[in-house]
């Protein structure tokens, strides 16, 4: 059995976990946050809760598809039946998409919390700063940033951005390069819940036009609060020209294109809360699937090392986690 360490929770972090733990390994998981799941974050105030990251889960190919199928079985996801509407110089109207999509139970930070069970243990509310391989031992030592150390371990999985993956990626410098090639782009996010629901076909909406690219009825998704709760997500490109712009200044701006773009007429929330998320996705993924050190028992993986979607990361966990295993004993249990 070999001691691993995960560094971030999110959806490429615990997809390399369930095939490092079936292996029979023991694997820590480490994150700066509070709980799991990365950008698959939930916030909830009193009666009403809101996905304040990525707000489903689609499959493109045939492994996830059963992936997703399987957690389904499992009660982890259920499918979101709507239909999505397009808001764009035309006006407000349905699409003709008929993609099937799927959120967490019962919320998606609950698929967070049914996959990092294997773990041995999560170690929350702690930021990794430093990583480093002994030289004689050739075991892995992290150091995070109030003085604590952790280790030794016998391998090493990163999944933060790759912004935050350069810091310990000291021992391994041509992987710290080719995180330096990906751009990662921002998305400020506006949650907010309304003194008087608004009678609205929509319970999610493309936007083409304006500060906001997506809104949601996140209180239409399967096992929500029911009350009405809005999720706004702005451009990519609009939140990169507002990055450093005061809060109530993108605020406003993002509330009155919600209701401009879902034709309402406004009102005062009675709940906000605005998040800016500095490392939503990845401008242009490197499309390796992960980067790997072998030698040195490290691997890094993230949707930005294969394509920009919870998918994406799936996908890039499970290649790190394959290549880490050949360097590794297969502890896994024989059948009888």
């Amino acid at each position: 059995m070999a001691r691993i360490a995960i560094i971030g929770a999110g959806m490429a972090g615990l997809s390399a976990l369930q095939l490092l733990a079936a292996q029979g390994h023991e694997v820590t998981v480490f994150d700066k946050s509070r709980g799991s799941g990365g950008r698959m974050a939930t916030k909830k105030v009193g009666d009403a809760s809101w996905d304040m990251g990525a707000q489903f889960i689609r499959a493109h190919s045939a492994a996830f598809t059963a992936q997703l199928q399987q957690w389904q079985h499992y009660g982890w996801v259920e499918e979101w039946n709507m239909t999505p509407w397009i808001a764009d110089a035309k006006g407000l109207h349905p699409s003709p998409d008929t993609v099937l999509r799927y959120v967490g139970m019962p919320r998606m930070t609950g698929l967070s919390r049914s996959l990092l069970e294997p773990a041995a243990a999560f170690i929350a509310s702690t930021r990794i700063v430093s990583a480093s391989r002994g030289a004689s031992t050739g075991q892995w030592s992290l150091s995070c940033d109030d003085g604590k150390t952790f280790g030794p371990f016998d391998g090493l999985l990163i999944n933060t951005p790759p912004q935050q993956a350069i810091p310990l990626l000291s021992a391994a410098p041509q992987l710290a390069a080719q995180c330096e090639q990906v751009d990662m782009l921002p998305c400020w996010t506006l949650l907010l819940t309304l003194p008087e629901a608004m009678n609205c076909a929509a319970d999610a909406v493309f936007v083409k036009q304006g500060p906001v690219s997506w809104i949601a009825r996140n209180s239409s998704k399967p096992g929500r609060d029911k009350k009405q709760a809005w999720v706004i997500q702005a451009s990519h490109e609009w939140s990169r020209q507002q990055i450093d712009a005061p809060r109530e200044l993108v605020q406003q701006e993002l509330l009155s294109a919600f209701f401009a773009a879902l034709q309402q007429p406004q009102q005062q929330p009675d709940t906000q809360w605005l998040h800016r998320w500095l490392y939503a996705i990845p401008a242009n993924s490197l499309t390796l699937g992960a980067l790997s050190d072998i030698g040195q028992q490290l691997v890094v993986c993230g949707d930005w090392c294969h394509s920009p979607s919870l998918e994406g990361a799936w996908l890039s966990g499970q290649q790190a986690a394959r290549t880490l295993l050949t360097t590794l004993p297969n502890t896994a249990e024989e059948p009888l």
